[in-house]
């Protein structure tokens, strides 16, 4: 959809910090493997929108779940996941080139929207006037090429997602998290799967299946 805006964009809150609640934002340029993207979000406080939590807050592994689909999450880590309470921001999956994902955590409730596609899919003279400068400061290079098949760039593909929670503003909190989610970023191996594959949406759904229910964000 060519007419959707990203109001989201340049979150703020980076050094937010009050009443012992802090927040810092999750940046990459690399899609993350949905299969391992719902193990981390299994071990955030969530109990719906996420399969495998259930009612009472706790985590089962679903039946057939592969290696590549496994995180690992030190004890440190995962009482470090237990702090945040709410996350939001843009992500990419690496089952869709096209598809800009909308992530929004609250309390114990977790959905992932789709947003439209990413502006970077788009031909330039679809981009609304008045807005292109703020979508190019989206992009990782403002020369990007979408027909360059190597991706050395990506465009405004990206994960941007900011976390508030107790303890938040403690840096080896936000290392921990973020080195948790790191392990959810496709590896190189996979990421030359993806870009081989990019170009063929039917064969990305199928080589990085998604398990995560989504939405398509309604304007």
């Amino acid at each position: 959809d060519p007419t959707h805006t990203h109001d989201h964009s340049h979150i703020d809150h980076d050094t937010l910090s009050y009443a012992g609640i802090g927040s810092f934002v999750y940046r990459a340029r690399r899609p993350f493997h949905p299969g391992r993207l719902t193990a981390f979000l299994r071990n955030l406080p969530i109990v719906r929108g996420v399969p495998g939590c259930n009612g009472n807050g706790e985590v089962s592994s679903p039946s057939g779940a592969d290696k590549e689909s496994e995180i690992n999450i030190p004890s440190q880590a995962s009482e470090s996941l237990k702090c945040i309470i709410r996350s939001k921001g843009f992500a990419w999956l690496a089952d869709s080139n096209l598809a800009a994902m909308y992530w929004s955590h609250a309390g114990s409730s977790f959905e992932m929207q789709c947003l439209g596609r990413w502006w970077a899919t788009l031909p330039r003279e679809q981009w609304p006037e008045e807005a292109k400068a703020d979508i190019l400061s989206d992009f990782d290079d403002a020369r990007h090429n979408e027909d360059n098949a190597s991706m050395s760039t990506v465009g405004d593909r990206r994960q941007e997602v900011v976390f508030i929670g107790t303890r938040l503003n403690d840096p080896s909190v936000q290392e921990r998290i973020r080195d948790t989610l790191d392990q959810c970023l496709l590896a190189d191996d996979e990421w030359i799967s993806y870009k081989e594959q990019c170009s063929n949406e039917a064969s990305l759904r199928t080589t990085f299946a998604n398990p995560l229910p989504t939405r398509m964000l309604s304007y």
